[in-house]
């Protein structure tokens, strides 16, 4: 099975558009970040001779607020000129930054400019599936809008999970004109349950382990994606971007990633199409990304490509082959995490050596206080 990257472009604002120029200028942060179409495609292609797979994602019609920056998508981005308040505990609420707002699904030109964003990707990108996200829509920002509320009424639509659907529907029309093979993924999780899919989609589920099951019983004849946020999230444990706690939690370990098993969730094996380690970008730069990636992926890799581990595994054969994949990255000039201390790098086998469950710890250390207590002096 080749590797795969999920490549969020941050609803386009980092890509050239041909068929919207001067788009990516507006709508990204500076000139340096963005992403020509040459620049592109020649990531495409530098991944497809080593056997990896780049699957666009449009997020949408959350994590939108960037288009509005550009000015004839200004009144299709809802809540651009909102604030959204943070409180920093021990500190004070402080401004914040922007919401991440939500594309307005009932105006016609979200869709005339979706179909021009679509047909650029399929251009650039020739992977048989294509992401259009669908996670944190904020609905608030649905609410706020009064024309948004007499559509719903107009045309029958009870709340905002089956405006959600109309919106997903209407996208897939899109798609389905520029395009008749290609397959959508989705992101999934609690919230998203309530959410209608086709059973040719694939959903990417990024909630808390504990739920994963559920997939089988709310989307049987769904392919899957998993990654669970408690499990495999790559930013979670650092602080969130305004110095306090991260949402989703500690940092997530490279042995808590190497045992992540997909297959151990009551899941028809046959759907799940593999796992994916996410790396979100608040908080990261080109300067600290790859710390955040190895050798933790190495670890989780390592898992979803060998055969399904049965029984005990050898922790001191792991942390042996992470140790040398880590020094080899970093003789390459490439920024790695150490597995563990200096000293048990080096001496693994001790380090890692399984423990007899007939003797605790606290027998050991109790009988080695007393030998040190008892032993004779060198005098004696």
């Amino acid at each position: 099975m080749p590797c795969t990257g999920i490549w969020q472009m941050t609803t386009v604002s980092q890509c050239n558009q041909k068929n919207i120029p001067g788009l990516a200028e507006n709508a990204s942060f500076s000139p340096s970040e963005i992403y020509t179409v040459e620049q592109i495609k020649e990531i495409v292609e530098y991944a497809k001779v080593r056997g990896v797979r780049v699957i666009p994602e449009i997020d949408c019609p959350g994590h939108s607020r960037a288009l509005g920056q550009y000015k004839p998508f200004y009144d299709m981005v809802t809540c651009f000129d909102s604030v959204w308040p943070y409180t920093l505990k021990d500190v004070y609420r402080i401004h914040g930054g922007p919401p991440t707002s939500a594309l307005d699904p009932t105006m016609d030109i979200t869709y005339e400019y979706a179909e021009k964003i679509l047909k650029d990707l399929l251009e650039y990108f020739n992977d048989d599936l294509i992401h259009l996200g669908g996670d944190e829509v904020m609905y608030s920002c649905w609410k706020a809008r009064k024309s948004i509320e007499e559509f719903m009424k107009k045309n029958n639509i009870p709340d905002y999970e089956h405006l959600m659907i109309y919106f997903l529907n209407k996208m897939r029309a899109v798609l389905e004109r520029l395009s008749s093979t290609k397959k959508v993924v989705y992101w999934s999780n609690a919230a998203t349950f309530k959410i209608k899919y086709k059973e040719s989609d694939v959903l990417q589920y990024w909630g808390d382990s504990k739920e994963i099951p559920k997939l089988a019983t709310i989307y049987p004849n769904n392919k899957y994606i998993l990654s669970p946020n408690d499990l495999v999230y790559l930013d979670c444990g650092l602080g969130n971007k305004y110095g306090g706690k991260m949402w989703c939690g500690d940092y997530k370990t490279w042995l808590r990633m190497y045992l992540f098993e997909p297959t151990n969730y009551q899941l028809n094996e046959k759907n799940i199409l593999g796992g994916e380690a996410c790396a979100w970008s608040e908080i990261m730069t080109d300067h600290n990304y790859e710390l955040r990636l190895w050798p933790r992926v190495a670890a989780m890799a390592e898992t979803l490509w060998m055969p399904k581990r049965v029984g005990e595994f050898n922790l001191t054969s792991l942390v042996i082959r992470l140790t040398e994949f880590s020094h080899k990255l970093t003789e390459e000039g490439i920024p790695s995490n150490p597995v563990a201390s200096q000293y048990c790098q080096i001496h693994a086998n001790e380090c890692f050596q399984k423990w007899p469950k007939t003797q605790s710890t606290d027998q050991l250390y109790y009988k080695h206080i007393c030998l040190l207590y008892t032993s004779p002096s060198p005098r004696d």
